[in-house]
């Protein structure tokens, strides 16, 4: 995926949850990097590289990441689950605008 795509389909995402804060996101040559302010629960910190495919998608509350979805080349897809977030469990492939469905679903099943 390119950068422009991933930053396209990332904000639209984010644009329809009604938990989001403010969005903070920069890039540079090939690479986004982000934080998500959620209201009353802590940010998303975003991570892609568009040269490697790498992603790191992260809830973190009080400095510790409690949810995610991560693609890199040691442990291919996997998702930090909610209330167990040192845990790697393997998923099927997704994009962004899926991984952000997912975090909807997660914030309401836990809010």
């Amino acid at each position: 995926m390119e950068l422009k795509t991933f930053l396209t389909e990332l904000v639209a995402s984010l644009s329809l949850l009604n938990f989001v804060a403010s969005i903070d996101l920069r890039t540079e040559a090939f690479t986004l990097k982000g934080r998500v302010l959620l209201k009353e629960r802590g940010f998303l910190e975003i991570y892609f590289n568009e040269q490697t495919q790498t992603m790191a998608v992260a809830w973190i509350e009080e400095e510790r990441r409690i949810w995610g979805i991560d693609w890199d080349n040691l442990r291919d897809w996997h998702r930090h689950p909610f209330g167990n977030p040192e845990h790697h469990q393997a998923i099927a492939a997704l994009t962004i605008s899926e991984i952000i469905k997912e975090l909807e679903h997660v914030w309401k099943q836990n809010s």
